[in-house]
Order: structure tokens, then sequence, then C-alpha cells
């Protein structure tokens, strides 16, 4: 039986698999929001047994970030991405393997949305959330920090 990643590599549906759309929603909370990193110990279980997995995940990132809009869900999605690779990184060896950080592999084009988006981000996350209890956009960049990112997001 495939596994829903291995459904996104077929049917070329990367970027529908890290936004969590249709068959690739993993349901996370009462809030029924999407748990990105349910996608992500899914997706390094299967990578981890490639001889080319940093390689692979830097390309199907790329695929993934290099098209992402301008908007809000986009914005956001990229975020919960980024802190959870960040998390599987304590999770999968592989994605440390030769000091490998994603985000450092990726192409420029890709980290230029990335910064983009983050910067949307910083001015529109605490105005969307400021009546929730969530996590300011600052603290959000402080847990991914936390758990190895050295990267200044914004500043791609």
């Amino acid at each position: 039986m495939k596994t829903s990643f291995e459904t996104a590599l077929d049917q070329h549906e990367i970027s529908e698999f890290f936004k969590g759309h249709g068959i690739y929603f993993a349901r996370g909370s009462e809030w029924d929001d999407h748990l990105y990193i349910s996608n992500w110990q899914e997706m390094c279980s299967i990578l981890k047994t490639q001889t080319t997995a940093q390689s692979l995940l830097t390309t199907i990132f790329e695929e993934y970030a290099t098209y992402l809009n301008e908007n809000y869900e986009d914005a956001e999605g990229l975020l919960s991405n980024i802190a959870a690779y960040y998390i599987a990184k304590s999770m999968f060896p592989f994605l440390s393997t030769d000091n490998y950080d994603l985000i450092e592999s990726i192409n420029n084009k890709s980290k230029e949305n990335i910064g983009r988006l983050f910067r949307f981000l910083r001015k529109e996350y605490d105005v969307k959330y400021k009546d929730l209890p969530k996590y300011s956009f600052e603290q959000e960049l402080q847990k991914i920090k936390r758990n190895g990112c050295t990267i200044e997001l914004e500043a791609l």
C-alpha cells in the first residue's frame, strides 16, 4: 500500500502534499487544522531509505516553495512546513548528515520567495490572531530557531 507521500510523488502533487490539501490533509486538533509534522514524519520515513534523500528533499521542497503565492494561506503553510522540518531534524538523522540544512540547500528563487512570504507574515500574522490564544509571529520564529534554524528567514 502506498503512502500519501508516494502518491503525491506519483501524481505530481507535491505542492498539495505540503499544503495538506485533499487526501494529504492530516487532521491535527479539535480545530480541524492540518498537522504538518504528520506529513513530514511520513515523508521522512520514506526518504530515509533513499541513497539521495537530501537531494530529493531539496528538489521537492524547491518545487513547493518556488510557486507559493503572496497570500496568507500559502505564507502560513510555509511557516508551518519550515517549523515541521526543523522538528523533524531531531527525529531523522539523515536531515542533519554532513551539516545539511534544507533552507540553505534550496535554490535562490525558492529562498527569495520564502523571504518575501516571511516578510508578508511579519505584517499579517499577529493581526489575524490578535484575539486568539496563539503564539505571536515572533514566538513562532523563536521556536524554529530553538529547533536549529540559524537562517534569518525574513532576510532571504
